[in-house]
């Protein structure tokens, strides 16, 4: 009896591992088509992005990102060996990737449900505040530029100087940073400039005043430049240190479109958000002038470019964007001739200047290549201001080229040349007397 339970025992066992085993071939069977199907998919899925981006044609400008975009590098041997080939190559497939737009929109997406608070160099603040990464100052070049500000002061000490840094968004809207998020003190870095400048220039700090309206809407909330109140909080700030008497208060504002999406949402993927750019028409007082742009020999009588508000980038609305010179008569009584150097924040802040200077010379160091001292020599210049925004400012490495006139180039070079001169004959000199004490001391 006891065998026969063990038999049973023993065959029910062996029935159940055979049942057993028959799954796990089914299973099995069943992973392995699945597994089957799914590289036939993504080896189906690639083919077709293959095919696709073979087929599409290349394009040459994003007017989602603002920015032209990588063509097709070509392949030679020099390229090839210097490794730069397929570097350009990397950079070709990664702007050419079709529905590149749709891709970064989903990396975006999966950042901030991961938490992240930062994405290709910008801040994902609250509120839908977009704000870019604060560099670190360019030692080098910051140091050369503010040599060449002092020493174009010494060459022009009969002029009035002024200079500005606008703090960049990151560092004045804490409010609405991300949480824990990084920052550089940029209040740390402009007091460094204004001491370096010392008291031959007049530094106009308007740090505590963008600080002050941090909540009004003075900046963008999808592009790094400042709005138009921005700019007109540091100009009421600015005008007594820019020696302008009673500068209007009361403007008419125009908001010119409520769709304004700038270089941060491009560069992040964030599409959500919208901004509006307004205009400010300054009252009580006289605003007539006719804006010269002399790279495209084209004259009006406005500030702003209303084309601009049908492409992307509509804070081309101020000017029409930036230009190595532009030139400003006005029919003001003072006469006063500004000379600006500036980047793109200015492009906003000049509708807050034309009552106030007879002329104003708006210069960018990006784009300009002659002889400045022909502008002030021939135009009567009296005042020269520099505005840029904090960030392009420390990462510049144009304004002493401008500033250092190639004849002053040369003759630092024929100087520095003859000092070499002097310290060789020197030590020349300095050697053969030593061989001579060396000789008679044998002798």
């Amino acid at each position: 009896m006891e065998n026969r339970r063990r038999t049973q025992y023993r065959e029910k066992n062996i029935r159940y591992a055979e049942r057993k085993e028959k799954r796990r071939r089914r299973i099995r069977k069943k992973m392995k088509k699945q597994y089957i199907l799914s590289a036939l998919l993504l080896l189906l899925t690639l083919s077709v992005v293959v095919i696709a981006n073979g087929i599409k044609q290349d394009s040459e400008f994003s007017p989602t990102e603002n920015r032209m975009l990588t063509q097709k590098p070509e392949m030679d041997w020099t390229t090839i060996q210097d490794g730069s080939f397929m570097t350009d190559y990397e950079s070709y497939v990664s702007d050419q990737f079709i529905g590149r737009d749709w891709w970064i929109s989903l990396k975006l997406s999966v950042d901030r449900l991961l938490g992240k608070k930062e994405s290709n160099g910008v801040y994902l603040g609250k509120q839908q505040y977009l704000m870019e990464v604060l560099s670190t100052p360019d030692e080098v070049n910051l140091e050369r530029n503010l040599n060449a500000v002092l020493e174009f002061q010494k060459k022009h000490s009969d002029l009035n100087f002024f200079f500005t840094l606008i703090p960049n968004a990151a560092y004045i809207l804490t409010d609405f940073m991300p949480d824990n998020a990084p920052v550089r003190d940029q209040e740390e870095d402009i007091q460094r400039v204004k001491e370096k400048l010392g008291s031959a220039v007049t530094f106009l700090d308007v740090t505590e005043t963008m600080r002050a309206y941090r909540r009004e809407g003075i900046y963008y909330k999808t592009d790094h430049h400042w709005t138009s109140r921005g700019a007109y909080e540091a100009f009421q700030a600015m005008a007594s240190g820019l020696l302008i008497e009673n500068p209007a208060t009361e403007y008419d504002i125009y908001p010119v479109t409520d769709q304004f999406s700038g270089t941060l949402a491009s560069k992040s993927g964030y599409r959500k958000a919208k901004d509006t750019i307004e205009i400010y028409i300054p009252l009580g007082v006289t605003n007539e002038y006719v804006v010269y742009y002399p790279d495209e020999q084209k004259k009006t009588a406005s500030l702003y470019d209303s084309e601009s508000l049908n492409q992307k980038d509509q804070y081309e609305v101020f000017l029409g964007g930036n230009h190595a010179m532009v030139d400003i008569t006005t029919t003001c009584e003072d006469n006063r001739c500004l000379l600006l150097f500036k980047d793109s924040y200015a492009n906003a802040f000049i509708q807050f200047l034309t009552p106030y200077f007879r002329e104003i010379i708006m210069i960018d160091p990006r784009y300009y290549y002659e002889d400045i001292e022909n502008i002030i020599s021939s135009r009567n210049v009296t005042d020269i201001l520099f505005l840029y925004n904090a960030n392009t400012f420390f990462e510049d490495n144009s304004l002493a080229d401008v500033l250092i006139s190639e004849l002053d180039e040369t003759v630092e070079e024929t100087e520095s040349s003859e000092q070499q001169t002097q310290e060789t004959d020197a030590e020349t000199e300095t050697q053969t007397e030593q061989e001579t004490v060396q000789t008679e001391t044998t002798e």
